[in-house]
């Protein structure tokens, strides 16, 4: 783990009366949620649990947010998909993120007084911008920042950038419904960028030739791997959606392609896993419910 650069993990509590205890209302634009489905609640709390004990054996500190009860009220189920809330820089300055889908409007506000309390400046994005914090990769180290187009628009994309003060904005355009479900970044120890795994049946040639000149511009490794059944490529789609740091990637399920493991291997890249099938029911994996506060 890079000593510079070290950040807090945000998650989010559990509800207290249940997470989607009447079943899950799948989006339209996500195709990794189960319409429907109704979660185990003792498995759904056993590896939210599996998730905190992964963290902190890793020395990750934790910032673990409440589930307050007018979420539950208004079944503004998944807050707990931190990621989606807000996007955070080196220097402790948070951008809000404005949400697409109306079943996820305010969510964030939830989080803003966790966050001021512990020295964050916090700033909120123009109304007319949408972006989701899915849709995002931020690089800390090169003060890079990736966005997918799905459910961002260019204005929410362009004004994240700024108000982030990053160095460079790079937009990967996908069939992903959010940019982590596309593709992953890995980091060396040092926290640079040093590769970036891609699930190829997301982009069409134009998207794919977008993102493969980036990578050649920075000198990132692509590591290609397609599949071309649906569900293989949802399982896999689900694995990858990783909380990336310096040296670590934590995934709900093993990678097992050959490339990848070959590539993190050879760069001293721990990959580890804490299951998170329950949430995978509303589309969400270990990426999604945790956020860096650097």
């Amino acid at each position: 783990m890079s000593k510079s650069i070290k950040p807090k993990i945000a998650i989010s509590s559990l509800p207290k009366s249940g997470w989607w205890p009447n079943g899950i209302t799948a989006y339209e634009d996500n195709d990794m949620m189960s319409n429907g489905a109704y979660p185990n609640q003792m498995l759904l709390k056993e590896e939210h649990l599996s998730l905190i004990k992964t963290l902190n054996k890793y020395s990750l500190s934790i910032m673990e947010i409440p589930f307050k009860q007018e979420l539950e009220a208004y079944e503004k189920y998944d807050f707990v998909f931190m990621r989606d809330h807000f996007l955070c820089n080196t220097n402790k300055d948070i951008v809000m993120c404005n949400m697409k889908l109306s079943e996820r409007m305010n969510e964030g506000e939830f989080v803003i007084s966790n966050l001021e309390n512990i020295g964050y400046n916090i700033s909120f994005l123009d109304e007319e911008c949408i972006a989701e914090g899915g849709e995002f990769f931020y690089l800390p180290k090169e003060n890079i920042l990736l966005a997918g187009q799905c459910r961002n628009n260019l204005k929410g994309a362009e004004q994240m950038a700024e108000k982030l003060k990053v160095s460079k904005l790079y937009i990967i355009p996908s069939g992903g419904y959010h940019l982590d479900t596309s593709i992953s970044p890995i980091f060396n120890n040092n926290y640079d960028c040093i590769g970036i795994i891609c699930a190829t049946e997301v982009f069409n040639h134009e998207q794919f030739l977008n993102f493969s000149n980036i990578c050649n511009q920075n000198n990132w490794d692509i590591i290609k791997v397609e599949h071309h059944n649906q569900l293989e490529s949802i399982q896999f789609r689900t694995s990858m959606n990783s909380l990336s740091l310096p040296g670590l990637m934590i995934g709900s399920a093993a990678l097992k392609d050959k490339k990848i493991i070959d590539f993190t291997s050879v760069n001293n890249i721990v990959l580890d896993t804490t299951p998170a099938t329950q949430f995978n029911l509303s589309g969400g994996s270990v990426h999604c419910l945790t956020n860096e506060l650097f």
